[in-house]
């Protein structure tokens, strides 16, 4: 089943993460998933476990979040939380506390694992971390929903550099026409969390979706951008602080990005070199120049290798290479729009430079 939380459908996903399994032993203390079939809220495994604690003296850790659904009957609407992950709870401890917990008539008892070598399934503290974090910033009321009931489309894996969720790792689904999206994360076999409307600005992109057009896409949106930016360079002024942003945003996000193609990364390079060297980032401006020359023969298209050209002629002041490149350009036939957006900036430091 979907959430059916007010403004938020997910979109069509795949999720990146895997859990790693972990090994139990009898004094590590692992997260455990458990059955729980005791009573029919979170709050009563809780106050389970904070018994048994009591009792036995010992100091087991449960999480055990809800989600919101929505509920159509008689013609209203109503919203109303129940378990998530159906009748599973997470308990964190050594195995031997989780047995004897396991082991009384409570309503816990081990899930089986079925996807590792270990007997018992568990979950690394690394994800259970991500679903806390989320759990956290949703006052532990969490949209849920099982993956299968999703049709799959592969997203952009990313990393949270800042904001409510810094260090989360997982798929991110843009909102049409915004300035956000959603990541989303598998925490435990099958089943999926999301965390809402973060910010593209607090995301950098670690790989993108092989399935995408989007890094093409990006990188030609952000060309203009940059041929602004070069022009205030050029002239020894300070760039407009939107300007500047838009820069600083792009080389965050896409610093450490993998994409799927040489000539893709090559051009990312490219645009990294000069949007480092433009904002003062002299080493990461040298890293991506080093990266660009080792692969800069994948590129063949004319039109990317002029704006290529362009930019580091006009880093580089040299006017000679620039001048070969504009006579061979206007020797093309019906240029585009963007491709005549090129020439005319050809034809500016033509004018300019020295």
């Amino acid at each position: 089943m979907v959430s059916a939380l007010p403004k938020y459908e997910p979109n069509k996903i795949i999720l990146h993460q895997v859990m790693a399994p972990v090994v139990a032993t009898s004094s590590a203390s692992s997260w455990y998933v458990l059955n729980y079939i005791g009573g029919s809220s979170h709050e009563t495994a809780q106050k389970a476990v904070d018994r048994f604690n009591t009792k036995a003296q010992k100091d087991l850790e449960i999480f055990a979040p809800t989600y919101v659904i929505k509920d159509d009957s008689d013609g209203e609407i109503r919203f109303k939380t129940v378990r998530l992950t159906f009748h599973y709870v997470f308990v964190r401890g050594a195995f031997q506390d989780i047995k004897e917990l396991c082991g009384q008539p409570n309503g816990f008892s081990f899930l089986l694992s079925r996807g590792s070598a270990e007997r018992y399934a568990t979950v690394d503290d690394r994800a259970m971390a991500n679903f806390q974090n989320i759990a956290r910033a949703y006052k532990n009321c969490l949209p849920y929903f099982s993956l299968e009931d999703i049709d799959l489309e592969e997203g952009d894996l990313v990393e949270v550099v800042k904001g409510d969720f810094p260090g989360l790792v997982g798929t991110y689904i843009p909102t049409p026409r915004s300035k956000s999206g959603n990541i989303v994360l598998n925490i435990y076999n099958n089943v999926g969390t999301i965390a809402f409307n973060v910010k593209a600005s607090d995301i950098r992109i670690l790989e993108f979706s092989r399935k995408s057009t989007r890094a093409n896409d990006q990188l030609d949106a952000f060309l203009p951008h940059l041929l602004s930016a070069l022009r205030y360079y050029y002239r020894g002024e300070p760039l407009p602080a939107s300007l500047a942003a838009k820069l600083s945003v792009f080389v965050g996000r896409m610093g450490v990005a993998k994409l799927p193609s040489r000539k893709l990364d090559a051009r990312l390079q490219m645009l990294l070199y000069a949007s480092n060297q433009i904002i003062g980032n002299a080493a990461e401006a040298n890293r991506a120049y080093t990266k660009y020359e080792q692969i800069k023969d994948s590129i063949t298209n004319v039109w990317t290798q002029a704006a290529h050209t362009l930019i580091t002629s006009v880093l580089n002041n040299d006017k000679s290479l620039l001048a070969q490149t504009y006579r061979e350009l206007h020797q093309i036939e019906n240029p585009s729009k963007l491709q005549q957006f090129t020439i005319c900036e050809y034809g500016y430091y033509m004018l300019s430079l020295p």
